[in-house]
């Protein structure tokens, strides 16, 4: 507007064009570092290594998180982060039960008790060896952000459907505590878990005087 001299104050010169270039590169170099930062930490996180049982070594391997996918049996041991929704095959305690602490689901601090269902556990419990001829199938409810209720059930040719609740389930995000290990089978994975589900995009965030200031410019260059 201030090439157009008839209205211009600087004879048709744009004299705030360097100052606001300065202005918007400056705050271009502010947002690119912001998502800089995010897109590290979400490479760190997609790239944490977890067991995964490998049938042709038969045997647990190296698997990093973003590969994970549903059906994987995976390995947990003590103090670990859970890098999936998975369902609890076995555990190091005999009686199949496991300690978690949520603090990064809902901000509690108190750990949680999580039991292996009786008949999955009679089975596999701590023979992880099992795992290999393990053949069946998890007909569970679809993806949800509801990190307290799962509903689901684990078939298995000859034997009787056993039901899965939220007991039986441990979330993405959840930590091991007071348990040398836990192995289990991932039944969502990704942004199919409950963390994921219930996380919100990013909002930008502006200050009272920018929406103010937006506002002004707005009203001045309609009228």
């Amino acid at each position: 507007m201030q090439t157009i001299k008839s209205i211009s104050i600087s004879n048709g010169v744009p004299a705030s064009a360097y100052p606001l270039a300065a202005v918007v590169f400056v705050a271009m170099l502010k947002d690119a570092f912001e998502d800089y930062k995010r897109n590290k930490s979400d490479n760190e996180e997609n790239f944490k290594a977890t067991k995964v049982f490998s049938k042709r070594t038969g045997d647990f391997e190296d698997v990093i998180w973003k590969d994970l996918k549903p059906g994987n049996i995976i390995k947990i041991y003590e103090d670990e982060a859970i890098p999936a929704d998975i369902c609890l095959l076995g555990s190091s305690d005999p009686k199949g039960s496991l300690y978690i602490e949520t603090k990064n689901l809902d901000g509690e601090t108190n750990l949680k008790n999580k039991f292996i269902h009786k008949d999955i556990n009679e089975k596999f419990g701590m023979n992880v060896a099992a795992c290999g001829d393990l053949q069946g199938t998890i007909y569970c409810e679809a993806p949800n952000n509801a990190i307290y209720k799962f509903e689901g059930q684990f078939l298995q040719d000859g034997f009787d459907p056993v039901p899965l609740g939220a007991d039986n389930i441990i979330l993405r995000g959840c930590m091991l505590r007071n348990t040398e290990y836990v192995y289990g089978i991932v039944v969502f994975s990704g942004h199919d878990t409950k963390i994921m589900m219930n996380s919100m995009a990013a909002k930008y965030k502006f200050s009272g005087l920018e929406k103010y200031t937006n506002y002004a410019i707005m009203v001045v260059l309609i009228t």
